[in-house]
């Protein structure tokens, strides 16, 4: 297990404040924040690139881990072969050792017609590849991935991520993952450590992270596309900013609280239906915008706005456009509350 306790770090006007977290072995651990929040700082110091000012990093050997950047990082003077079997060569294993070794790992990332390539020849996917499989070379037993697939397009992106996916499954290493994409954590992670500005915000599986928010912070950088400040009083939730805008939720009276609603979690309709959800709105179409998976529509509710999710097909049905009056509904189940 790899545990990290109070590291505390400066560098230059940035500051990594009192983080602690423990990795288990063979565990997909993913530290998901925006740019800027200190996940490289992070890996840099699992590897041993750069020492904390205070803290402490246990339970791993720089010697048994590879760090993976997102611009792959590869020496633009050797080619493909030299580049895989970099490590291989600092353990000074034999040539017929490096040469086979260099060989099979090619063969399982579908490199092997490139061992001969140039690196300036490379698109980012291959590029990629081969990074991935100089570190997979060394046989180490920690990878530690900064944003690998950031400057990837989206179906390259897609082929390296199941990549990792099945490397992980297949040879249960250690994976420390670092992103700004909460899908791509989604897809991977055993556990998420969310950070902003240098501290832990959140950690725990992704269905807590993406589901329970404990924070605004989390609940927006997860895509939490209704987040409301407000008071609770006898189950009635009221918006600061819209004394209109209330919203049914079984809970102890508070003055300051955030609430959160997923958009998918919200019914369309062109008329009120009997419904046991208790939170019914009359919402006039503000906006339409057309996304890959659904399309999103913001609707003006008195003088809040709801953002909802629907399908193509639903869109359609029900010929929705700006300026239309249409029905929301969404149960008290679906609101999440989580302090200021």
């Amino acid at each position: 297990m790899i545990e990290i306790r109070n590291l505390n770090i400066k560098l230059g006007s940035f500051r990594l404040k009192n983080i602690s977290f423990e990795v288990k072995e063979g565990e997909y651990f993913v530290i998901l924040g925006p740019s800027g929040a200190g996940k490289t700082v992070i890996l840099e110091l699992l590897a041993g690139l750069i020492k904390p000012d205070k803290g402490k990093i246990s339970g791993i050997n720089s010697k048994k881990s590879a760090l993976i950047y997102q611009d792959y990082m590869l020496f633009p003077h050797l080619n493909v072969f030299k580049n895989i079997a970099f490590g291989l060569n600092i353990k000074k294993e034999k040539k017929d050792t490096i040469k086979k070794i260099v060989t099979e790992t090619a063969a399982k990332l579908d490199i092997s017609h490139l061992l001969n390539r140039d690196i300036l020849n490379l698109s980012g996917g291959e590029s990629q590849r081969v990074a991935i499989a100089r570190a997979s070379a060394v046989d180490p037993l920690v990878y530690l991935l900064d944003e690998p697939t950031a400057a990837l397009d989206i179906n390259t992106r897609k082929g390296i991520l199941e990549l990792f996916k099945n490397i992980h499954k297949e040879n249960k290493n250690t994976f420390i993952h670092v992103t700004h994409n909460f899908e791509e954590a989604l897809f991977l992670a055993d556990r998420i450590a969310v950070i902003k500005d240098g501290e832990m915000i959140q950690i725990g599986e992704p269905n807590e992270i993406f589901n329970h928010p404990k924070s605004k912070f989390v609940a927006d950088f997860v895509g939490f596309e209704n987040v409301f400040h407000g008071k609770i009083k006898d189950n009635i939730f009221t918006s600061v900013h819209d004394e209109f805008f209330k919203l049914y939720l079984p809970s102890e009276n508070t003055n300051n609280i955030y609430l959160a609603v997923k958009s998918e979690d919200i019914i369309v309709s062109k008329e009120k239906f009997e419904s046991s959800a208790r939170n019914q709105f009359k919402g006039i179409v503000d906006e339409v915008i057309h996304k890959l998976a659904n399309i999103e529509i913001k609707f003006k509710v008195n003088n809040s706005k709801l953002i909802c999710a629907v399908t193509k097909f639903s869109f359609e049905e029900m010929q929705i456009e700006p300026g239309k009056q249409f029905w929301l509904t969404f149960k008290s189940s679906s609101i999440k509350a989580f302090p200021h």
